[in-house]
């Protein structure tokens, strides 16, 4: 399985993540020909190499138009939804807008949907979140890791005046991250970086046994006072197809939840960046019909989803415990059928693949244009699919 490990000692901002990624190979023309799928049009991408405090690496510098658009989360949404764009690259890039959305609305006391993205929602930041979901994809990375973030000492110029670093977005969204403190007098990590990494990250600190393949070193804009400002990103191979990982399952029995709820309740506990979150049915000790809520999530995650579950649910009392999983590796191929592409998700188990399902949504989709029941581009896209066994 391929990896990547992000090392933010002097912080991340999305064009330090486009750079480290460029310096690991992604081709400049493979990223552009990708995001041409978004419908936005203007901007360009430049990449060169520089040198920040002594050392070399990339600086990849987005152009944009001046626009006059405050843009919402919908207007996010509809932008990246809509495209053609690989489901994985658009699932990852619309969490980090989610997070994005859900840490300014935090930080003005204000609905998510009331949200305008002034300045994380321009099209340079929507060039950078997607463009480092899809070079990530385009390297072959399947999980991300991450070491501790630096965040810089000081204040910060922006929209709403002078503010200390970090930002008070920035600071909601690395909840819950290891951060070091540094006397960096700047900005090391922005809303746009932290959002986007805490997007990807699928746990902190030591990654698994890899072998290092490339890296990289993403640059950022201008040079640090104390430190080369620097990201760097080791793309690596792990020795297997699998992963035996650990994680924390929280428990509840709810007997008096309204049923409408439930579905807002999963919605929240997803977003706080849960593994699984399932309801089962049962029997309470009093005997009453109930709901048994189940949660799989990673251990650096536990006080935002335990904070989701008393504050949204009506129980007064979770089970913590410990649980051993396995996870396969998983990547996308295309498979063409009469009425078009399909992506298909293939899992892995000691090199050997073990399951290959074609993507629903992208069969509803195709069934919907050609006019035709979404049965009909599912048998057909499944017995694409089993050829891939033969290979």
């Amino acid at each position: 399985m391929k990896i990547a490990v992000f090392n933010p000692v002097s912080g991340i901002s999305g064009n330090m993540i486009l750079g480290a990624l460029v310096d690991n190979g992604l081709a400049v023309d493979d990223l552009i020909e990708g995001l041409k799928k978004l419908p936005v049009s203007g901007w360009s991408i430049e990449a060169k190499k520089v040198q920040r405090g002594g050392l070399q690496g990339t600086h990849v510098e987005v152009t944009v138009p001046h626009e006059h658009v405050h843009r919402h989360l919908s207007d996010i949404r509809n932008i990246i939804e809509p495209s053609a764009l690989d489901p994985w690259v658009k699932e990852k890039a619309l969490k980090a807008f989610q997070r994005l959305a859900e840490a300014e609305a935090e930080s003005h006391g204000i609905g998510i949907e009331e949200v305008h993205f002034h300045e994380v929602g321009a099209m340079d930041a929507i060039i950078d979140v997607v463009g480092s979901c899809l070079g990530l994809h385009l390297l072959g990375v399947e999980a991300v890791y991450s070491s501790a973030v630096s965040v810089g000492t000081g204040t910060v110029d922006c929209a709403h005046g002078t503010l200390p670093l970090p930002a008070p977005a920035t600071a909601r969204l690395l909840k819950g991250v290891p951060v070091v403190q540094t006397d960096e007098p700047n900005e090391l990590t922005t809303p746009t970086g932290a959002a986007v990494l805490t997007a990807l990250v699928e746990s902190w600190g030591t990654p698994p046994v890899y072998r290092g393949l490339t890296n990289g070193m993403g640059a950022g804009t201008r040079d640090g006072e104390t430190r080369a400002n620097l990201l760097r990103i080791v793309v690596g191979e792990t020795s297997d197809t699998h992963s035996n990982s650990s994680c924390i399952k929280i428990e509840a029995v709810i007997d008096d939840l309204d049923p409408r709820i439930w579905p807002v309740l999963n919605d929240r506990i997803l977003r706080a960046g849960a593994l699984d979150c399932y309801a089962r049915q049962c029997f309470g000790k009093k005997g009453r019909p109930a709901a048994e809520l189940v949660v799989h999530l990673p251990e650096d995650k536990t006080d935002a989803i335990l904070d989701v579950v008393f504050s949204q649910s009506t129980t007064l009392g979770v089970r913590i415990s410990d649980e051993k999983r396995v996870v396969l590796t998983r990547e996308f191929k295309k498979v063409v059928t009469g009425y078009g592409e399909v992506s298909v998700k293939l899992g892995y188990y000691r090199n050997r693949l073990v399951s290959a399902e074609p993507e629903f949504e992208d069969c509803v989709a195709l069934a919907e244009a050609a006019g035709v029941p979404v049965k009909v581009v599912l048998q057909q896209a499944r017995g694409k699919a089993a050829d891939l066994f033969e290979r």
